[in-house]
């Protein structure tokens, strides 16, 4: 468990919230008294639990934690199904307050989120762009590195990268990995 966890499984013991770190989320999310999950939104396997977590108990109350807390990813994580984000190096003051806003039913988001979120062709006309990991792989395959090599580097197995990488190519509406590059190009993502 990283430092970050810790910190903040402690801060939110320290206002007296019984924090745990469930086996299974999925499973934990669906008992009756459990309601609020805090989810590190870092891989597209995190980004894709969190609106699988929605559809699993629709009163789940979900703050995403950002590892980039850009305003892109802040307007993903909330029409994904998050009701309030916090950057991953925020303090835990600030951890907690958010903690305790979500269980009152409130939702604290800076403004420019609010803004990006109430023009939604402004907000969300970036939204198909990547999480930052995969623009990571994009910009690798781009300088050359072929699938064994960024399966190593992000601890993946080769067969598994190639699926990731195909459920990317499908997202971007590309066919390949020369498609996808040239429409990373083109917007700028490399």
């Amino acid at each position: 468990m990283d430092a970050t966890r810790l910190g903040m499984l402690a801060t939110l013991a320290a206002a007296g919230f019984a924090a745990e770190t469930p086996g299974d989320l999925l499973d934990w999310v669906r008992r009756d008294d459990r309601r609020v999950v805090m989810l590190t939104l870092e891989t597209p396997e995190d980004w894709a639990l969190l609106p699988r977590l929605r559809d699993q108990r629709a009163d789940a109350l979900v703050v995403a934690v950002l590892t980039d807390a850009s305003v892109r990813s802040y307007v993903r994580a909330i029409v994904a199904g998050a009701v309030a984000a916090v950057p991953r190096d925020v303090a835990p003051e600030a951890v907690r307050r958010v903690f305790e806003n979500v269980v009152r039913g409130v939702s604290t988001l800076p403004a420019e989120v609010v803004a990006a979120l109430a023009a939604p062709h402004e907000g969300t006309g970036d939204a198909d762009e990547p999480p930052p990991p995969e623009l990571g792989w994009l910009r690798d395959l781009a300088d050359g590195a072929t699938v064994a090599q960024l399966a190593k580097r992000s601890g993946y197995s080769e067969r598994a990268m190639f699926r990731l990488l195909r459920e990317l190519y499908a997202r971007l509406k590309v066919r390949n990995r020369t498609e996808a590059l040239m429409l990373a190009q083109r917007r700028g993502w490399l």
